[in-house]
């Protein structure tokens, strides 16, 4: 259907839908202006004039759909694959590589959208591919293949990863690629009452990425160990995938439903393909771009390296080798792109007019991207950090004392609360912490110090929570080994451990709620950290290299993924599968020294490129109030293509200050929150 609905417009026709949504200067036009933008808008019915109700619903519950399933998904493998038979350290390890997978796979979505299918294309052929994928696991979570009298493990080994890394890891990435730019598209930039829709759409799309994590941590995370209703819990992992599956089966049919109201652009040359041509190109002429190919093939030798680590981890010692090599080939990566990324002047003798054969303005626009990737390099370890939220902090937090309304210490019919739960914390704190920031905190620093905190600062403070984190996390981790297992007599006076429902290791006598700072403060980091960068990525390059720079942003969020699973490897002899005969701490500490490694070389390499810092005039006086980086772009006051700065619910939302807009959207959000653990705890 989109190839006959594309072949009326031809490349020449229209541009991209964000390039030509913008000026000479780069700025979106207003809603008054007489600047007339050229595209298939008017082609649609018009009977569907309110395009978020009548178009981009449809694009909503597909995004919505897709983020239960996937977090559904996620939340629930760990324990799934140790089910399957994977220790601790394989368990762990695969679901890392699982999530690496997921965010390198958008660079394939985005690339084939742009250049190849077009977007909507795109969406429902990745789309059947990510149902089939979820509906392998679910068969390969059936009771046949689980209950201890059926030795299936192998076949649903293979269904399981299957559908995991060739169905779900690809398809989640060319939807996320793709999803909320083919919504923007679907917005005339001629029309006001359009383009008031369109920043509904993005906050919006915000509400239902958090409604779909919290409704799959908050729900879906009890399904799984210990079913719910007319569920039992032998069929609590079937039902949490089948449900997974089910809801992208319907949100498609929706989708496709829709179809004859979507505008269509056609495929166009990537900017991501130019940069790689420059940037290979320029390998004849220059050394420092040889460095940076080179840093760009070490990073892509990493992930194959770590797949094929993590698959033979609980089976030879090769695994752990392999693991080795992968961290040379990550911190090799970085240093390329750090040395060679701080001065991009090498690039210039690619330039026509220095005996180049690019243009000059393009092979500026491309130093800007380069220029980048040291801040880019920043965030792997930050990354890996992050990664901790669902796979290693769920193995700690599972052999705490989950039991909610025990009697005394040794109650062991008392109800659990299951691991993965904990991680709804994340969104949680995310939603709470972002107008606290936005509407207070920012501002009393511009009242106290004469400026705005600077992208610069913002991360470096998130950086160090990161870091405090993870040497917070051996410190729990010591502490609950130490607190001592739960034990309690049988009928026949035996002592017996009380396991937890979701690994069936014993649980120590350190409360859940203990555990839960370590997701907070991992949330309050990302709010410093990933809001900023999503800034800077997009602010500091050419309107037509936007995308370009966040599908680099993607990967390093991959990188860090793959990172987490390579030393969960590394420290295998000390994660044993009960961590009380183990020493997880190591990992922790030594993430929490390279972390502080990582914010030395941050502070040294970005101040002396001056990038996201605070800029003052001769007169010492701020620069219209905003902040800029050494190249004078202002990275405060932009047109955000994200729900975090265009949260608004309605008309009368959108009159309110910005820190009540989100402090609405926040009692909305979290009203939610409650009514689903309410629902799970008491159900």
């Amino acid at each position: 259907m989109l190839d006959s609905q594309s072949s009326t417009h031809s490349k020449s026709a229209y541009g991209s839908p964000l390039t030509s949504s913008l000026d000479e200067q780069g700025s979106t036009p207003s809603a008054s202006s007489s600047y007339f933008i050229e595209g298939p808008w008017e082609q649609r019915n018009r009977r569907f004039q309110n395009v978020l109700l009548h178009v981009c619903s449809f694009i909503l519950i597909l995004e919505f759909a897709e983020r239960v399933s996937y977090y559904g998904i996620n939340q629930g493998l760990k324990n799934f694959m140790g089910k399957l038979g994977w220790s601790q350290v394989g368990s762990n390890s695969l679901k890392s590589t699982w999530t690496s997978i997921c965010y390198l796979s958008p660079l394939l979505g985005g690339f084939i959208a742009d250049e190849k299918w077009g977007r909507f294309k795109t969406l429902w052929v990745f789309g059947v591919a990510y149902t089939l994928g979820a509906f392998l696991v679910t068969v390969s979570a059936h009771p046949k293949f689980m209950l201890p009298e059926h030795d299936n493990h192998i076949a649903a080994n293979v269904l399981c990863h299957i559908g995991l890394f060739t169905g779900v890891a690809v398809g989640t990435g060319a939807i996320k690629a793709n999803v909320i730019t083919f919504g923007a598209d679907q917005f005339d930039p001629n029309d006001p009452n359009e383009v008031t829709q369109k920043e509904h759409f993005f906050s919006y799309f915000y509400i239902v990425i958090n409604l779909g994590a919290i409704f799959s941590y908050g729900y879906l995370s009890v399904l799984c160990v210990e079913g719910t209703g007319a569920i039992s819990k032998e069929y609590g992992y079937f039902a949490n995938f089948f449900i997974c599956g089910g809801v992208m089966v319907f949100a498609y049919i929706l989708f496709l439903f829709g179809s004859p109201r979507y505008v269509h652009f056609a495929p166009q040359d990537s900017a991501l393909t130019k940069l790689c041509s420059i940037v290979k190109g320029n390998c004849a002429f220059s050394y420092e771009a040889r460095m940076l190919y080179y840093g760009l093939i070490a990073f892509a030798t990493a992930f194959p390296l770590n797949l094929l680590a993590s698959f033979l981890s609980d089976w030879l010692s090769v695994g752990q080798y392999l693991s080795y090599i992968v961290v040379v080939c990550c911190a090799f990566g970085m240093y390329a792109w750090i040395r060679y990324g701080m001065n991009t002047a090498y690039m210039d003798k690619s330039k026509a007019s220095n005996g180049g054969k690019y243009n000059d303005e393009t092979v500026d626009e491309i130093k800007m991207v380069i220029r980048v990737l040291p801040f880019a390099s920043f965030m792997i370890m930050w990354e890996c950090a992050y990664d901790q939220l669902d796979a290693n902090f769920q193995s700690i937090a599972q052999q705490c004392d989950l039991r909610i309304g025990a009697d005394d210490t040794s109650d062991y019919n008392a109800s659990q609360v299951p691991g993965a739960m904990l991680g709804i914390f994340d969104p949680l704190t995310i939603i709470l912490l972002i107008p606290v920031l936005d509407g207070f905190i920012y501002p009393f620093w511009g009242i106290m110090f004469g400026r705005p905190p600077s992208a610069f600062g913002k991360v470096l403070t998130g950086l160090i929570v990161a870091m405090l984190t993870m040497i917070w996390s051996g410190f729990f981790e010591i502490i609950r080994r130490n607190s001592g297992e739960i034990e309690y007599l049988d009928a026949n006076g035996t002592l017996l451990t009380i396991p937890n429902n979701g690994s069936s290791e014993p649980m120590n006598h350190t409360y859940w709620a203990f555990a839960i700072p370590m997701y907070v403060l991992i949330a309050v980091a990302e709010c410093l950290i990933n809001v900023t960068a999503y800034e800077l990525f997009y602010t500091e390059v050419p309107v037509y290299l936007k995308s370009t720079c966040q599908a680099i942003n993607l990967f390093m969020v991959a990188m860090g993924s793959n990172l987490t699973s390579t030393f969960t490897l590394l420290f295998e002899h000390y994660i044993t599968d009960n961590l009380n005969d183990g020493h997880f701490e190591y990992m922790y500490w030594t993430l929490g020294a390279l972390s502080l490694v990582n914010i030395i070389a941050y502070v040294t390499v970005m101040k002396w490129m001056e990038f996201g810092m605070v800029r003052f005039d001769a007169d010492d006086e701020l620069l219209d109030g905003a902040v800029f980086d050494s190249h004078g772009v202002d990275i405060t006051n932009i047109q955000r293509h994200s729900s975090f700065e265009s949260i608004s619910l309605s008309r009368g939302v959108e009159e309110l200050p910005l820190h009540m807009r989100y402090t609405v959207v926040s009692l909305f959000t979290t009203q939610f929150a409650i009514t689903t653990l309410l629902f799970t705890i008491v159900g």
